[in-house]
């Protein structure tokens, strides 16, 4: 039984991590970087978009402007709930070019966006990266009236647009749901318990 433990633990040890949303992918006009020191100009200059996981499996109260998933920022449904989800951001400075069209693959579906300044400075504490230093209180952080996203499932689309030539930041945060290890996984862990029945029965 110590012999079949060990190998079953050090498995499930290893799949723990699947069990974090995070970016499985982007596209488009869209780099995923590490959380920055700083989440503002000139720190990031782009040209494209730049996203980045913040916190991870963290319980805390979500204010967003799209609830609704699949949901778009033409038809906003905003709302607020209490949950344990995982954060990420996308920044973007409009200096040259001054759009970005791209977007991003999450591990976990969607489940709220916020890009109004008040949401972003009202959860940024909670759901910031914590080595990030971010706008909070800043004019016009958020996503302009030209901007556009929509949400379908784990992927997001964006076309930011800045008012040019003036400089501005475009900033949205997303929460997603935290995945169960998939069925490989369980499958996996299966087919070890499967073995470990077979030795004991059969006996060498």
């Amino acid at each position: 039984m110590k012999t079949l433990l060990a190998p079953v633990l050090c498995a499930a040890s290893m799949f723990a991590p699947l069990a974090a949303a995070s970016i499985s992918s982007t596209f488009g006009a869209c780099t995923q970087i590490a959380a920055p020191l700083v989440a503002d100009f000139p720190t990031l200059v782009g040209p494209g978009a730049e996203v980045w996981n913040e916190r991870q499996n963290t319980n805390g109260l979500v204010i967003a402007d799209l609830t609704t998933n699949s949901g778009n920022s033409g038809f906003p449904t905003p709302g607020s709930f209490q949950g344990i989800y995982d954060s990420h951001f996308i920044h973007f400075t409009g200096l040259s070019p001054n759009q970005a069209v791209g977007g991003v693959i999450f591990s976990g579906n969607i489940v709220a966006v916020a890009w109004n300044d008040l949401n972003l400075d009202l959860t940024d504490a909670t759901w910031g990266a914590p080595v990030t230093t971010y706008p909070t209180g800043q004019f016009n952080r958020g996503m302009n009236s030209l901007g556009f996203l929509s949400i379908s499932g784990a992927t997001l689309n964006f076309d930011f647009r800045c008012f040019s030539p003036v400089l501005e930041i475009e900033q949205v945060r997303v929460w997603t749901v935290i995945p169960a290890p998939g069925a490989a996984t369980l499958a996996g862990l299966g087919g070890l318990f499967t073995v470990g029945r077979r030795r004991r029965s059969h006996p060498a």
